[in-house]
């Protein structure tokens, strides 16, 4: 593979300018050795900003990414044997989750989304193509409709 990717950069040189060539026309050719020395992807791609906060010793900083990581892993595992009762990030409630509804004023089944708004809100009314697929959404999609569209 990496000869291929070797031969074909080569025949691309012959046909376009210098100037085609960029940045992003050179990694492919180094990819490759990357991946036989890295292995598996999974391993390769951790979210480093999230993992950095789990290194305890900084005098061994690999080894305690991997402690951090593998405790992780396993508590995600364990999570699907816990009760509902006990709070893990598999059962937590989403970031915009307010969870209050109110019961004498339920929403319609279709807007039943939990959240808030943006703080960066601003006023903007629907163009006539989006208010028709807006009522039309509504008229097909909405259970408590269907009596009055009858």
């Amino acid at each position: 593979m990496e000869e291929n990717i070797l031969v074909t950069t080569t025949k691309l040189e012959k046909i376009f300018p210098c100037g085609f060539f960029d940045v992003m026309e050179h990694p492919p050719i180094h990819l490759v050795q990357e991946a036989y020395l890295g292995g598996p992807v999974q391993t390769r791609l951790i979210k480093i900003g999230s993992s950095k906060q789990m290194i305890k010793q900084r005098g061994r900083i690999k080894g305690s990414f991997v402690q951090g990581h593998i405790g992780r892993e396993t508590d995600d595992f364990y999570s699907y044997y816990f009760g509902n009762d006990v709070s893990c990030r598999r059962n937590r409630p989403n970031h915009n989750d307010e969870g209050d509804i109110d019961p004498f004023f339920p929403p319609i089944s279709i807007f039943n989304q939990n959240g808030r708004g943006s703080k960066k809100r601003g006023k903007r009314g629907f163009t006539d193509k989006e208010m028709q697929s807006a009522v039309k959404h509504i008229l097909l999609n909405c259970p408590e409709i269907q009596s009055y569209v009858k």
